[in-house]
């Protein structure tokens, strides 16, 4: 039996409003699950104020929580603590039917190639007779000098043409970025959410499909995902794995904090 590397992880979030809102409705995506490379042994999740929670799966797989916290409230804290078996493998089967790997084969909306990303991928792109995977690790390494890792510069609705254009950005645009060039060669790709070994924010990689088994890639790091890294979430982009999605009554404006530990146990 492969050795597995357990992981202990505490994933908090904290919301802070400007005024009380209220009537708040929230889901979450924070909960990882199990997989032929990570085994969840243990996991829970708090909120505050406290509210009766509801999972439910979503299209691509993933598991969520939902709830409705009706009184006034001023801060909003969530709370996921668990212990991950994790193996060094670095990919697991693809278990869904073919049809559905086409989600992963088209332009999203933050994937879509405009003309700097044509052009960089007629200077990168894959190789005539170039293995899938073999071209995925080279533009994984490609990628990483080529960008530079700047915090502040990219937001939440910054595209993959629009993070290359300017040759700076942060986990997501490097994913973004690396998805969109898999793609352009046909090679079914996904937006990973997730937490690695250290203390900071969530992360995020790249799984690339090549002979009915997924691979993860770490272009930010310039590194394959192994037994360091615990998977939460997977879809088609940022859009499909955003962490936290509310409405609520109120007028006040937020503001938020996250903080991500992974330790060895």
């Amino acid at each position: 039996m492969q050795a597995e590397r357990i992981l202990r992880f505490s994933y908090s979030m904290e919301l802070d409003f400007s005024e009380p809102v209220q009537k708040h409705q929230f889901t979450l995506r924070m909960i990882p699950q199990s997989d032929e490379r990570q085994r969840i042994a243990e996991c829970s999740i708090k909120v505050s104020p406290d509210c009766r929670l509801n999972t439910g799966t979503d299209a691509f797989g993933n598991q969520y929580v939902y709830g409705n916290i009706e009184q006034a409230h001023s801060r909003f804290l969530v709370s996921v603590k668990g212990e991950a078996h994790v193996k060094n493998d670095t990919c697991v089967t693809n278990h869904k039917p073919l049809l559905e790997l086409a989600s992963y084969r088209f332009p999203s909306l933050y994937t879509r190639a405009g003309n700097h990303l044509k052009a960089y991928y007629r200077m990168h792109g894959r190789r005539e007779g170039e293995d899938a995977l073999a071209f995925a690790e080279r533009l994984l390494h490609q990628l990483y000098q080529d960008m530079k890792y700047v915090q502040g510069v990219t937001d939440i609705r910054t595209t993959a043409e629009e993070a290359l254009m300017g040759g700076q950005g942060v986990c997501q645009d490097y994913a973004h970025i690396m998805i969109t060039l898999c793609r352009m060669s046909d090679i079914p790709s996904r937006y990973v959410v997730g937490m690695m070994q250290g203390e900071g924010y969530s992360h995020a990689w790249v799984e690339v499909c090549v002979n009915g088994k997924w691979y993860g890639m770490d272009p930010t790091n310039d590194r394959v995902v192994d037994d360091t890294y615990v998977k939460i979430s997977h879809g088609r982009d940022y859009q499909d794995c955003i962490v936290n999605r509310g409405v609520f009554q109120g007028l006040g404006t937020q503001t938020q904090i996250v903080r991500v530990v992974v330790q060895e146990e």
